[in-house]
């Protein structure tokens, strides 16, 4: 490969002809006398090599973070998943204990499905939120490995120092894995149907009658 017809890009007309290890930049002779002078100055052929196996090691580093990133998708699904079976059986056991109760739907029975619906749309809406967090990372994931294969496919020295420089700011940031904080929908605990819930027989205050009257006879009136 030829170092020597890269040119500068800080003086017209020069060609680089080593690289600054303590500036990470291509320099030319007037980079040299007028900046670079007594820094760590090394062979354009011997910086390629060592960028671009960092570009090859970068790629199987972010080739890994896809990996986590699918397993964190997966677990998303699963979760998902679950939602719609916890809510469907939470659903199934509040009807169940309604018509074991042979009751009507009240205001109360409304209240609770309702409460359900809720959490449901809420769990709903926090999966969703860290689907879209997931996606996002891993269009940034996705874009840095073909940004990478592309660097190294086209073996070209001025794409891989002038793409090199950005990408190792970008890919030395570990990526922030995802929490998955979601909430969860509650489960439905049906009460023991117990004296004091079903109701209970309480003796009433005794009768007492006063009774007056009085009987004609032969002898008189008897009074009682």
């Amino acid at each position: 490969m030829d170092f020597t017809s890269i040119k500068c890009q800080d003086h017209t007309g020069q060609n680089c002809c080593l690289f600054c290890e303590s500036c990470n930049h291509l320099v030319c002779p007037l980079c040299i006398s007028k900046t670079h002078n007594g820094h760590c100055l090394i062979q354009i052929s011997e910086s390629y090599e060592t960028k671009l196996n960092w570009l090859k090691q970068a790629q199987v580093k972010v080739q890994a973070n896809l990996q986590i990133l699918n397993k964190c998708d997966s677990k998303i699904e699963e979760i998902q998943k679950s939602r719609k079976e916890k809510y469907k059986e939470t659903k199934e056991k509040m009807k169940a204990k309604i018509n074991a109760l042979n009751i009507a739907d009240d205001e109360f029975t409304e209240r609770i499905e309702t409460e359900l619906d809720q959490k449901n749309g809420l769990h709903q809406k926090s999966i969703e939120k860290e689907q879209i967090t997931a996606n996002q990372l891993k269009k940034k994931v996705d874009d840095q490995i073909s940004k990478l294969q592309d660097i190294i496919d086209a073996k070209d020295a001025v794409e891989v120092f002038s793409c090199s420089y950005d990408l190792e700011l970008s890919i030395s940031k570990e990526m922030e894995l995802l929490e998955l904080n979601i909430s969860r929908i509650p489960k439905f605990c049906p009460e023991e149907i117990t004296q004091d819930f079903f109701g209970s027989l309480q003796n009433n205050k005794p009768i007492k009658m006063t009774v007056s009257g009085q009987f004609v006879t032969g002898n008189g009136r008897l009074k009682f």
